[in-house]
């Protein structure tokens, strides 16, 4: 199956289900769930049984399909790339119904509550995360559809950025927090945010927000081991680790910020990174590990970071690679939907609309994009 026909056939799939879907930690919308009123513990304990469960628990707990900001966003951002107009616009409505309340710009979080260790996150608890994805769409819209209204409303998420969020100040380098109700430390997310402050600003010719921006990359420079990996986050024990499509979200948001600000530190460190991840976290077959010690589980996220980022890079070889393997395990042609992930014994083929379908479309929409 040739590349435009994989994508048409995946955007098939979201447009039939009017882009609505289950999403691997989406456990508690279950008003059944709701109704127990459970610990938080008990909570956890749920979302992990329904992520790792090979059966789709959710029709037995009533879960229902739904729209999820961040799938809409990367949805909106594959429309802007095929120039589909209709479909564009029918996206961006959608983001503006679903967009949080209260905050001091266009913000955005997940459709559904999800319980940390920590805290509880209620439904629509606008994330960084959530917020900079969406706004990266929307420049997507205003750079190739010419969309003046798509720039305005990720100027207005970059305030939600600088204001609504906690922000921890260290020496030369600034990170911010995971959702406004937190005081998390995790690179990926700072490190998005402040890829969209960069864009925003080279694109606005705002020079305060491109300094912000060259701060928050300072964040990876300075929490980089020697080898060019960074962990998951910093402070607790529970973030010390490394994963493949996080370390590619680091890498595509330093290009982003060093793009912006020409900063060399910050060009020598996703260098670094680049060159770890590109070494570590791939088979010679070009199966796509997920941590860096280990294969299982083959998530659908890393292949579609990986083939996106492959692609900015120029590697159209390894990219084109891991878009055949992916559609030889975890594609489903009759229906066309993508996998969620492969175990050593078994497969979850559960169709997540966010999580796999989303992903991959914007993946084999980014690759045909690089490749002309």
């Amino acid at each position: 199956m040739e590349i435009k026909s994989l994508l048409k056939r995946t955007l098939d799939y979201a447009e039939e289900n009017d882009f609505k879907g289950w999403d691997p930690y989406d456990a508690l919308n279950s008003p059944i769930l709701k109704a127990l009123g459970v610990h938080p513990y008990v909570r956890i304990a749920f979302i992990q049984a329904f992520k790792r469960s090979p059966l789709n628990l959710r029709p037995a707990f009533l879960v229902p399909k739904g729209h999820n900001p961040k799938g809409l966003g990367l949805f909106l951002a594959v429309y802007a790339r095929l120039g589909k107009r209709d479909r564009y616009e029918y996206i961006k409505g959608l983001l503006k119904r679903y967009a949080s309340a209260g905050y001091s710009g266009y913000a955005w979080g997940y459709n559904f509550p999800w319980q940390s260790r920590v805290f509880y996150v209620p439904p629509f608890t606008p994330t960084v995360v959530n917020t900079s994805f969406i706004g990266h769409a929307l420049l997507d819209g205003f750079e190739m559809l010419g969309d003046g209204e798509a720039l305005e409303m990720a100027r207005s998420a970059t305030r939600f950025i600088l204001k609504d969020l906690n922000v921890h100040r260290e020496g030369d380098y600034i990170v911010f927090s995971y959702t406004p109700i937190d005081r998390l430390k995790v690179l990926n997310a700072s490190l998005l945010g402040s890829s969209l402050l960069a864009r925003v600003g080279r694109l606005t010719g705002d020079g305060e927000l491109v300094e912000v921006a060259r701060k928050g990359g300072m964040f990876a420079v300075r929490t980089q081991r020697e080898d060019g990996a960074w962990y998951y986050g910093l402070g607790s024990p529970s973030m010390r680790y490394i994963d493949n499509f996080h370390t590619a979200f680091n890498i595509l948001s330093l290009m982003e910020i060093h793009r912006a600000t020409g900063d060399d530190g910050i060009g020598s460190s996703m260098e670094r990174g680049i060159r770890y991840w590109e070494e570590t976290f791939f088979t010679p077959e070009m199966l796509p590990k997920y941590y860096d010690d280990r294969l299982y589980p083959i998530d659908i996220h890393s292949y579609a970071t990986a083939i996106v980022l492959f692609s900015r890079l120029g590697r159209m070889d390894k990219a084109r690679k891991l878009i055949e393997v992916a559609r030889e395990r975890m594609f489903d042609g009759e229906r066309g939907y993508w996998y969620f992930q492969e175990h050593r014994y078994y497969r979850i083929r559960i169709p997540y609309m966010r999580w796999s379908v989303a992903w991959m479309a914007y993946a084999l929409a980014v690759y045909l994009e690089m490749s002309k």
